[in-house]
């Protein structure tokens, strides 16, 4: 995790084209982002693929990096829907159960990011526990299983407005749970 004054800085150094502060954002959030990526698409290569690609759009997008928003989210955004792309690019959905007791693979851990970690991993789990089944089982779909919102609501057999319906109240429900705004 990157401490907020930081974090300014390393937005500040990308809009620069500080290649230093690429690296310092890939030092801190690069596992975090092959760990989502390969939860989607299911694959080691694919998911360095697709961790590669985002860093690039991130750098080529530091332009539009607004530090009040937050560069872990953005990053994390850009590695969710480049990762939904290359599931549709190749045209089938992984269909593996969310979990959450997976560790994010890293060559060299630092032990204080391996527990910070752990903990966001705890805070995540215990607020997914909170939300109704039908809200959590739609978050899984759409966020872990890299489903479109159509193919959520034809799987559940709902209109696409419940399903928008569902992801926007669980995640406002996840922001009250988590305390972020």
């Amino acid at each position: 995790m990157i401490e907020e004054r930081h974090e300014r800085e390393l937005v500040e150094g990308l809009r620069k084209d500080d290649r230093e502060s690429l690296a310092a954002v890939y030092d801190a959030y690069g596992a975090l982002a092959y760990g989502l990526a390969l939860r989607i698409v299911g694959s080691q290569t694919e998911a360095e693929d697709v961790v590669q690609e985002s860093f690039l759009a991130l750098w080529r997008q530091a332009d539009r990096l607004d530090a009040e928003k937050g560069l872990r989210s953005y990053l994390l955004s850009i590695v969710h829907h480049r990762a939904i792309d290359r599931l549709r690019g190749r045209g089938r959905r992984p269909e593996t159960e969310l979990d959450l007791d997976l560790p994010i693979p890293s060559n060299d851990e630092d032990p204080a990011d391996t527990a910070a970690r752990n903990s966001e991993r705890e805070t995540v789990r215990a607020a997914l526990v909170v939300l109704p089944a039908e809200q959590r089982r739609t978050v899984e779909m759409v966020y872990f299983h890299g489903l479109t919102m159509s193919e959520a609501a034809e799987r559940l057999s709902i209109p696409v407005g419940t399903v928008k319906s569902r992801l926007r109240l669980a995640l406002g429900r996840l922001r009250q749970e988590l305390g972020t705004p």
